[in-house]
Order: C-alpha cells, then structure tokens, then sequence
C-alpha cells in the first residue's frame, strides 16, 4: 500500500500551525496538521492583542469572543515608583482578549477541519527522511506519509528543523513560574507587569474567574533563590508592591508549572522544502505580548512561501527569510531598549545579562538570525 501524499505537511496545530493550513486551504494545497500531546495542559500564553482580530478576518475566519473577556491595556510598575497605564485606546486599537487559551486553539483546529484540512491530533512526526518528490515523513498513529513541503510550527523546541539539523540559537534562559490563582483580584480587565530584583511579575484575570501569574527569571537564579518552592514564591510575590496590592497573595502557593520563556531564533528561517512559523522560527520575550499575533503574522506571510516551493520557486521564500531576520533585529533593539529603562537593579545578574553596555563597552554578540538566506 502506497503511502499518503500531501503536498504540506504540518507539524503543530497551535495558532501559527492552523493559520497556516487556513491560509493554504484557501490557495488549494492539501495539507496535513499533525498534533503532538501537550506535555502538560497548563497554559500561559492566555492574550491576544488587539489586531489579533484583522488577522484572523484576513484568514476569512469572523471570531465570535463569547467566553473570551475583554483586554484593555496594561499596567506596569517599571523604571519608576508610580503605575503606568497603557490603554490599547490611547493608540486607537481598540481592545484585545484574555482567552481560555484550549478553547480558542481548539476554535482554530475546528475551523481547519471544517475547511477539508487533514487533522491527525495526538501525534507527532516521529522522522523525516529526503525523497526525490521531498519528503518521507514516519507520522506517530499513521505511519509514512509523504510530503513536498514540512511546516515547523511546532514551537521554541523547533522540532523538524532539529532533524534537518538546523541550529538554534538561544539569548537567555528566561523562564516562567507560574500558576493559577483562585480570584483575579482588581485586575479588570488589564495584564499587569512588574519588576523585581531577580526579575518581572506577569498576572492577568482569565474568563474562568481565575488569575494567570508568573515570575519570569532566568533558570539558574531560579535555582540559585530556590524560587520554585512555595515558601520562596510567596515570599517574593508578598515583596512587590503595585502585584501584592492587586492580587493579594494567598496563604499558600497554588502548584507552580515552569515553562521556557527564553528569546531565541533558528539560524535560517526556511530552506528547501521546508520552513518554519511562529516561535519555531523565533521565541520572543513575553515582554512584547506578541505569540498570537506573531504567529498569525507568521502564517500569512509563510503561505506564499510555500506556494513558491511548490511551484519550484524559492524567491518568496527568500523573502519570507529576510522579514524574519529584519523582524528579529528590531526585536533585539526594543528588547535591550526597553529592559534598560530599569535600573533600580542594575547591579544583579538578571538586569546585568539584559541592560545595555555602557558606551564604548562590549555587548554579548546576538544571532545573526537569518541574513535573509535559506539553509
């Protein structure tokens, strides 16, 4: 029995992964979305900002945001002693979403379900080998299949571009704590951020009734402060000042979850046949809030680059590489520009390893990203 052809291959149905797929169903490929479990179902990547909305209308998709709750801005104890307030209307945005975050994912598998995208849940590429018509794919449920065209949208672990042996570079070793928190306190309808001395505090109210909160530090002071023991996470959150007096802190500590929140990028963004999406293709720092809208950005800018490959052309792939590595660079540039705007910490390791250089100093070298060439 002949293995099944398709003309992409999808690994990842995250939002970068079904955009992707919604955005090819339109232009005609067949296309295959494969799904591994998640290693655990906590989730923290709870908001869409505010053109989250026109993206997905430029998929043909009309959200509705019933069980999703409104997200006005944020509000920040950064740099300075007093709040500040960014409010998405300020900018004429309107206002984005704090999402239950499995039910839109699911929204979005659904859609490209009923659209005719193959959808293989609980699965997973287990390997992938060359072929002259592209590639021979060993697909976890089904067996080979093949394929002209691999997808990773399979998150920071960029799992096909690892077997295609492509390099990732990694900035930091940020991470988040986090857990749920049974009341959202006086949150209302903002996402709250704050300093700290080994760090920064994310909270936001969920549409369930509950509160996201995480300390983003990296690992090794993590370690170090032993901040992933209940007694310790406690006593840090009980130490903020504008977090604490929001979302008061409990007793005792819901079970904390970590998870890699570190900046990084693959060292080419596509190559023949294949390319990568969404934070496959480059993790940023939670800071910016940008995992959905990046990743639909990155879906939609991928399409034509893979109708190029079908095609026999590589030079919307080209393309598609040169976005990544300028969007990356302006990206370490708002990242080094931002974190510097504190300095009450200046002195400890976390704000050392991000503030910039002084004049004339030397900077850790960041990745080259791409230089908009394929592998």
């Amino acid at each position: 029995m002949s293995a099944k052809r398709y003309d992409v291959l999808i690994a990842g149905a995250g939002p970068a992964g079904c955009a992707v797929a919604l955005a090819l169903q339109r232009l005609g490929v067949e296309t295959l979305l494969a799904d591994r479990p998640l290693a655990q179902p906590f989730r923290i990547g709870e908001s869409a900002t505010p053109d989250v909305a026109g993206l997905l209308q430029r998929l043909d998709m009309r959200i509705d945001f019933a069980g999703h709750s409104p997200y006005h801005g944020n509000l920040a104890l950064w740099g300075s002693d007093q709040p500040q307030l960014d409010h998405f209307l300020f900018r004429g945005r309107g206002h984005g979403w704090h999402l239950d975050r499995t039910a839109f994912d699911r929204m979005l598998q659904q859609e490209a379900m009923a659209r005719g995208v193959a959808f293989l849940g609980q699965s997973g590429v287990d390997g992938v080998a060359p072929d002259e018509e592209g590639w021979k794919v060993q697909v976890r449920g089904i067996g080979e299949v093949r394929a002209r065209v691999l997808v990773d949208a399979g998150g920071r672990r960029s799992p096909l571009a690892a077997r295609l042996g492509v390099a990732r570079h990694r900035l930091d070793r940020l991470q988040a704590l986090a857990c749920h928190v049974e009341t959202t306190g006086d949150l209302s309808g903002y996402s709250l951020v704050e300093s700290s001395p080994h760090g920064w505090w994310y909270a936001t109210a969920l549409p369930d009734g509950r509160a996201l909160l995480a300390l983003m530090t990296d690992q090794d002071l993590a370690r170090e402060q032993r901040l992933d023991h209940a007694g310790n996470f406690l006593a840090a959150w009980r130490a903020t000042r504008l977090l604490a007096e929001r979302l008061p802190p409990p007793l005792q500590a819901a079970p904390l979850h970590a998870f890699a929140a570190h900046s990084g990028c693959v060292a080419r963004a596509a190559g023949p046949n294949w390319i990568c999406v969404g934070d496959a293709l480059m993790g940023l720092d939670p800071l910016t809030s940008s995992g959905i809208s990046g990743a639909l950005s990155d879906a939609l800018a991928a399409a034509p680059a893979i109708v190029g490959m079908l095609n026999g052309n590589l030079n919307a792939a080209r393309h598609y590489a040169q976005r990544a590595d300028d969007s990356f660079r302006r990206y370490l540039t708002e990242r080094r520009q931002h974190y510097g705007l504190e300095t009450r910490w200046a002195e400890l390791p976390f704000w050392q390893r991000r503030c910039p250089p002084p004049l004339g100093g030397s900077q850790h070298a960041a990745p080259r990203a791409y230089q908009g060439r394929l592998a």
